[in-house]
């Protein structure tokens, strides 16, 4: 099988590769240097925000595509290829150790006031820091208990905290008190301290937390995102920050990245923007890579691969 990755892979990881397929021929080019390996190659590894219009055409024996990410939305975005029989995997379920992890940093900058403390420092003042918070009885609400709203849940559960969660289906979920479907999400919203976003992009999510989601959560709430950028409606989000209609959010994702230094998110008050770095860790291609070695062990057969994405649907 003629493999090629558009992202750089150590050596140690093209060795992982060979091993679980000796009769792999693996290449390794950036997107603007990969014409030459298009003509044969069967198996493409790359992020999900790559674009396959100008590769899609040159790779006629193109049968698999490995997304290193879990959001794969740029690739279906090309009709070509979500029309086509091409195999699209993702690797859901690596991200939920770091984002969880952050999720819950960005909850304790709020409640510790540590942001305010680390200005103080900068600035040489002893000052009390008001208005701080404990998790402990505090009441999330998970929107989206994939595999990582359900490491999240098992973080803020840890907590003390009263735990909700949003799922297509039904199911049990040690850490969640108790379990909505989407339809419930304006029942569930009023109730929640926290709300944290971690849904794949669809034309259902599109825009889902807007004016009317932000007017029905308490003036209190604190709001994060990190899912999809065009989840949220960035300018009712702004205005419900700069109106008090919620109390914070923070945003690791945006509709546009970077964000563009014209946004208004900038000046919106009791908001924390980190720069789409939620799922960064040192073991994030060893975990990517487990994930597709796994998959080319079984490929072609589909029964046994994990993580295929329904292009129509988008997850």
């Amino acid at each position: 099988m003629n493999i090629l990755s558009l992202h750089p892979l150590r050596d140690e990881q093209l060795e992982t590769i060979k091993t679980a397929c000796p009769d792999a021929e693996i290449h390794v080019a950036k997107p603007s240097d990969c014409k030459p390996y298009l003509a044969d190659t069967e198996i493409l590894l790359a992020f999900g925000q790559t674009n396959l219009a100008p590769i899609l055409p040159n790779a006629p024996k193109l049968r698999w595509v490995q997304a290193l990410t879990a959001g794969v939305d740029g690739f279906i975005a090309l009709e070509a290829f979500r029309t086509s029989d091409i195999l699209l995997t993702n690797v859901r379920g690596i991200h939920g150790i770091p984002i969880a992890e952050h999720v819950l940093g960005m909850i304790l900058c709020r409640t510790r006031g540590l942001l305010t403390a680390y200005d103080n420092q900068k600035s040489k003042q002893w000052k009390g820091l008001r208005g701080l918070d404990e998790l402990y009885g505090k009441t999330a609400a998970v929107i989206g208990l994939g595999s990582v709203g359900s490491i999240i849940a098992n973080r803020l559960k840890a907590m003390g905290m009263t735990v909700y969660g949003v799922k297509q289906s039904m199911s049990k979920e040690p850490d969640v008190d108790k379990l909505f479907q989407p339809d419930a999400l304006y029942e569930l919203l009023p109730a929640a301290d926290f709300v944290i976003v971690t849904l794949p992009l669809t034309p259902a999510t599109r825009n889902l937390f807007s004016k009317k989601a932000f007017s029905v959560m308490k003036p209190t709430a604190f709001f994060i995102n990190v899912s999809r950028g065009p989840v949220v409606n960035e300018a009712d989000l702004s205005d419900a920050l700069h109106t008090g209609i919620i109390g914070g959010a923070a945003l690791d994702v945006f509709c546009e990245e970077p964000l563009p230094a014209d946004s208004p998110l900038w000046e919106a008050p009791n908001l924390l923007i980190t720069p789409h770095h939620a799922a960064t860790s040192p073991r994030y291609m060893e975990r990517a890579i487990n994930v597709f070695i796994d998959n080319l062990k079984a490929f072609p057969d589909t029964a046994k691969m994990k993580n295929i994405i329904d292009k129509e649907r988008g997850y």
